[in-house]
């Protein structure tokens, strides 16, 4: 076992050590800066968000929210995305990482929420909310995976008027623990390994042109009736149900099939 014997040498090595120590530990606190906690990557690296100094319009008055990987050793930072912009730079609601695709590799999830200021027609009741989800691609560095992105998608609660406090449709993925209860579903995993995926409808419910409230026609279907799955968005789901004169095509909300009775 070596032995360091000179002790003006073993204060340099503990200085450094204690140097290195100290900038990984700060470089995981709180900063002005910071909008949210920053998420450990590793012994050096944290992600980390804030305001761009930089603005996105010629006007140079619309700041987003971005997020940045931050050398705990070094100090410095690289921007890694952008988060959405919507008359408002909104707020991170929450940050955290999961493996969502099992590969041993977990992902970043943002959930980035605000109000909408602009007259859009729709009833909101809540924030709106937008789970964008990034994988890494090696060397610390991570990009959008659209399709975990579109699964979890954007939304919000919709109230059926603004003298109302009935829903029509409730964003599901509001909060990192409704999130990670779907990853650990079932369903879930079905859906991302691309399985066939056929579902029961369990009481009545409309079917729409798009995934969104306003698009509401006038065929249902109803409880018993089994449908097949083809694409699955922020608590939608794209159908199509056939019986023996008509085959129907359409979304309808999850919450009202056996694909979501246990999960969001």
């Amino acid at each position: 076992m070596n032995i360091i014997k000179d002790p003006i040498y073993a204060l340099i090595i503990f200085t450094i050590t204690n140097a290195c120590y100290t900038n990984s530990q700060a470089c995981t606190l709180y900063s002005r800066e910071d909008l949210y906690n920053p998420i450990t990557i590793d012994n050096s690296s944290v992600i980390g968000f804030k305001i761009s100094s930089i603005s996105i319009d010629q006007n140079e008055d619309i700041f987003p929210v971005i997020m940045v990987k931050r050398n705990c050793d070094t100090g410095s930072e690289a921007k890694i995305a952008e988060l959405p912009y919507l008359g408002d730079p909104g707020k991170v609601g929450s940050a955290f990482l999961a493996d969502s695709d099992f590969d041993g590799t977990p992902e970043i999830f943002v959930i980035h929420r605000t109000v909408l200021y602009s007259d859009t027609g729709v009833n909101y009741g809540s924030d709106y909310f937008t789970t964008l989800v990034y994988k890494s691609s090696g060397a610390l560095n991570y990009k959008l995976s659209e399709r975990i992105s579109s699964y979890f998608g954007a939304g919000g609660d919709v109230l059926s008027s603004t003298a109302s406090d009935t829903l029509t449709y409730e964003y599901p993925y509001k909060s990192e623990a409704a999130i990670r209860n779907r990853i650990a579903s079932a369903p879930y995993k079905a859906w991302l390994e691309n399985k066939s995926i056929t579902t029961r409808i369990l009481r009545k419910t409309f079917l729409y042109d798009n995934a969104n409230v306003a698009d509401r026609t006038s065929k249902y279907l109803i409880s018993g009736d089994r449908v097949q799955v083809f694409s699955q968005n922020a608590g939608w789901l794209a159908v199509v149900f056939e019986d023996k004169e008509n085959i129907t095509r359409g979304w309808i909300q999850c919450k009202d099939t056996l694909e979501c009775v246990n999960h969001p």
